[in-house]
Order: structure tokens, then sequence, then C-alpha cells
């Protein structure tokens, strides 16, 4: 989280971890093996901590899905660490894959019956664009000209236009991520996963320091 992947060592993790680099070797394999982890365990708490919420308001899968991509946007927009965790997810081969199949399982779940004639590898060949829609959307930062609004808005229509939903259901998908508090739900994903990681990030080191 503070070196980012490319600059972070296996004996830096050993290091921070406590575990000696030979069992890290031994139960990961390769440091990619340690990102892929670590990447899926954050995106099964962005999933569950956005079906908490949104399964509150609706039992339409296709809304609920929604919900889970849009916070991991604010997901993103929360530090550039954050981002580039991301963004490595979405780059490197093997954890990309991981990802891809995750979000074709997904799919599959969400749109299956609207789509009975297609199988899950058409879901799977579909999602690589998908994907790469959503690693888009992460890569530029938000400004005061493309906010996370219209960030949030733009990317539904793309990601929904995939799945040939129509004008009125894009509408009302965007309008349901307007009911949910996505910035505090993002807040509280990062520190319950990172808690349950025993991650340090930035903030609370500096806090410690003041302390």
């Amino acid at each position: 989280m503070e070196k980012g992947y490319e600059r972070t060592t296996v004996q830096d993790i050993a290091k921070l971890s406590g575990v000696p680099k030979t069992k890290i070797f031994y139960e990961m394999k390769s440091k990619e093996d340690i990102l892929c982890a670590l990447v899926t365990k954050f995106l099964n708490g962005v999933t569950a901590a956005s079906d908490a919420v949104s399964t509150k308001l609706t039992d339409d899968k296709v809304l609920i899905y929604v919900a889970d991509e849009v916070l991991q946007i604010y997901m993103a927009e929360m530090s550039e660490d954050m981002r580039n965790l991301y963004l490595a997810g979405y780059s490197l081969q093997k954890t990309s894959e991981t990802v891809l199949l995750r979000r074709t399982d997904i799919m599959y779940e969400v749109f299956s019956e609207l789509f009975p004639q297609l199988e899950k590898k058409d879901f799977y060949e579909t999602e690589i664009a998908s994907m790469g829609i959503m690693r888009a959307y992460m890569t530029v930062p938000c400004d005061m000209y493309f906010t996370v609004e219209a960030k949030v808005n733009r990317l539904v229509t793309m990601l929904l236009r995939i799945y040939k939903a129509d004008d009125k259901k894009i509408n009302e998908a965007i309008e349901f991520t307007r009911k949910i508090d996505f910035e505090s739900v993002a807040k509280k994903t990062v520190e319950d996963v990172s808690s349950e990681l025993a991650i340090k990030t930035k903030n609370n080191s500096r806090k410690e320091k003041k302390q």
C-alpha cells in the first residue's frame, strides 16, 4: 500500500509480516500470488459491503451489480494507494485473470436469465471488454471538471450498454446509485478489510506518530 506493487519486494513483505521469505515462497509461489490474494480479499469485501447496502433497497440483480461496480470506483478515488492496488489487480496477468473469472461468474448470475441463449464463455468474452472499461475509468482521477458523479454516470451507461440495457434501465440504475452514500461505504470498507488484514495505512501511521 505504501510503495506500490512494483517497488515492493518479497523481502519487504517478509520483514513486515515476520514470515520468512522461504515460507512465503512455499505458500504463495510468487509476489503476484500475494497481490492476487490481497485483491481478491478486497473485492470480496467490496461486494459484501455493497450488497449489505443495496439489497436493503432492491432485489433487482442488475441494480445490485451496478452498486458493486460503483463502490469500486469510489474505492479507487479514495487514495492513489488504493487506485494503484486496483490497477495492478486489473493489469497483471494472473491477478487480472482471477478478477476476470470473478466478474464472469457475477455477470453470469446477473444476466443469464435475460440471455438464456448465452453460455458462460460468452460472458467471459464480454467481460474482457467490461473489465477494460472498468480499468480505464479507474485510471483517470476525478477532478473539478470530471467529477465522481459524472464518472459514475458514464461508467454505468457503458457497462449496461454492453449487455443491451435500454435507456430506461440505465436511467433507473443511475438514479439508484444516488440513493447510496458510496463515499461513506467505501471508507468503512477500506477500514474493515484493512483491519482484518492488519494493514497500517499511511493515515493510521501518522496518527500513531502524533500519539
